[in-house]
């Protein structure tokens, strides 16, 4: 029998569903140290209850299964040397993602800062301050990272006429993409690019990407936006750039430190757009989790090695 240990708390996971085909389910209410060898499969990633169960003695973990895309805050190198299967939760996060990217955009492009500001002043903005918003049709946008929701941004994009560009590790065709650009040839990826969106998962060659060098070669770069990983992103940079004017925007979902703390410079940076990485959150975000998971699990009981989302340990995602 398959021990599974389910560590997000989601009253959409169907527990008698994984029951019906014969696993042992713990929670970590349940779980007791114990149990801790015999655990064989996990949903999800918990520190320090996951790294426990990794290094007990014993230990018969052979499958996690995250809640995330990204699996960067894995032991990769550690779960790879035990030859544990890990697969991520790729393609769940692409709508709500992708739809909170164009509201970024908007909210820049249409003017709704100072909007709001009038607002709050309770003062009727006249027409003509309004002179220089733009429509998505006329801001070129290259987007970092062509998996499902690099696909899926430029998919929503496309409908409004919007000249799309994507970069990733090889400049291999993607969906939806006009064209594609290697990594190592970034430069002539931004050359055009009025938008900038950083998609990319977690890897040694992404981190810090965006540091001086990609900031300083940007001229008045409408927007930057990072809804990827906040490591990508050198702070130090982005902020020079923003002073510069190389970035005449930001919209920033993730930070290499979170929660982003209050002393951060970020909160005080005129045309900066802060929230707390909430940009793959969504209504009923249980049920999609539980999709993909018992469509994998269904596969693991019958040793069928065809799973969704399994992560590649070389490439690190």
């Amino acid at each position: 029998m398959e021990n599974l240990l389910i560590l997000p708390h989601n009253s959409e996971l169907d527990f008698s569903a994984y029951r019906q085909l014969g696993v042992n389910v713990f929670t970590t209410e349940t779980i007791k140290p114990k149990d801790y060898a015999a655990v064989t499969i996990m949903l999800g990633w918990q520190n320090p209850l996951s790294e426990t169960i990794l290094n007990t003695p014993n230990a018969n973990l052979k499958w996690v299964q995250t809640i995330s895309a990204g699996v960067d805050y894995l032991p990769l190198s550690q779960l790879k040397e035990h030859h544990i299967l890990v697969t991520n939760m790729s393609g769940v996060h692409a709508t709500p993602i992708s739809q909170t990217v164009l509201l970024y955009a908007l909210y820049f492009m249409r003017d709704l800062p100072q909007v709001l500001v009038n607002n709050h002043k309770r003062y009727w903005t006249p027409q003509k301050a309004f002179e220089n918003a733009f429509t998505l049709d006329q801001l070129n946008w290259t987007i970092f990272g062509t998996g499902h929701i690099g696909r899926e941004l430029a998919r929503v994009l496309k409908p409004f006429g919007t000249h799309v560009v994507g970069v990733n590790r090889t400049g291999h065709p993607a969906e939806n993409f006009e064209q594609t650009f290697a990594q190592a040839n970034w430069r002539a990826a931004i050359k055009d690019a009025d938008i900038v969106v950083n998609i990319m998962p977690l890897t040694a060659e992404t981190t810090h990407f965006f540091d001086h060098t990609f900031f300083e070669a940007l001229h008045n770069l409408y927007l930057f936006m990072n809804v990827g990983r906040g490591k990508s992103v050198a702070t130090d940079a982005l902020l020079v750039a923003l002073q510069n004017q190389n970035v005449l925007h930001a919209a920033l979902d993730v930070f290499e430190t979170e929660p982003l703390e209050e002393s951060s410079s970020l909160w005080q940076t005129p045309n900066v757009l802060i929230t707390p990485h909430y940009s793959a959150q969504r209504n009923q975000i249980g049920a999609a989790w539980h999709q993909i998971f018992l469509a994998n699990l269904q596969k693991f009981l019958t040793h069928d090695k065809h799973l969704k989302n399994v992560v590649n340990f070389d490439q690190g995602y």
